[in-house]
């Protein structure tokens, strides 16, 4: 079985806050990001931006704690990232934006879709959950295997454990 870390967000925070605004440790890991890491990063927080709307948008449809919960991590995901692209001078295309709306045309069909599906009921809005969780962990192995500044790893190992966690409290 796999074994996945269960992280506190206190905990979490204190890590992150460190690393965010320190230069990076190693002589061997980049202290730059390149054009292609800054996409990625502004695709990452609408990634979490739509998981923080979808759930919320949820909670007002189902009787369950877990998705105004999870939403509230997903917020604390977001200023994780949100303190990556303001370090390193980047954009942040959430700022300003309304709850359900993205920049990204992707992003945006699947967050009507799965508003959509989550609306039918718990099964559903749980399977909505599952969906959001699998695909936040499959952005954030393929860039974990990429060379990165050592803060911006750090984030991405704490929102890889997060999602492991969201994901459980959706298939259990």
């Amino acid at each position: 079985m796999l074994q996945r870390k269960k992280i506190s967000t206190a905990v979490a925070v204190a890590v992150f806050g460190t690393l965010a605004l320190a230069p990076a440790a190693s002589a061997a890991t980049p202290t730059y990001l390149t054009t292609t890491q800054k996409a990625q990063l502004k695709y990452l927080i609408e990634e979490e931006k739509l998981a923080r709307d979808v759930y919320t948008y949820l909670s007002t449809k189902v009787t369950t704690r877990k998705f105004s919960n999870i939403a509230r991590s997903e917020q604390t995901h977001m200023n994780y990232i949100a303190a990556l692209l303001t370090k390193y001078k980047q954009t942040n295309p959430t700022i300003g934006k309304a709850a359900g709306v993205f920049v990204n045309k992707d992003i945006q069909a699947l967050y009507n879709a799965l508003t959509a599906e989550g609306s039918a009921g718990l099964i559903q809005a749980y399977g909505v959950g599952v969906k959001i969780e699998d695909v936040d962990i499959a952005s954030l192995k393929e860039l974990l295997t990429k060379a990165m500044p050592v803060d911006v790893k750090a984030a991405l190992d704490l929102l890889l454990a997060a999602s492991y966690n969201h994901l459980e409290a959706f298939t259990y």
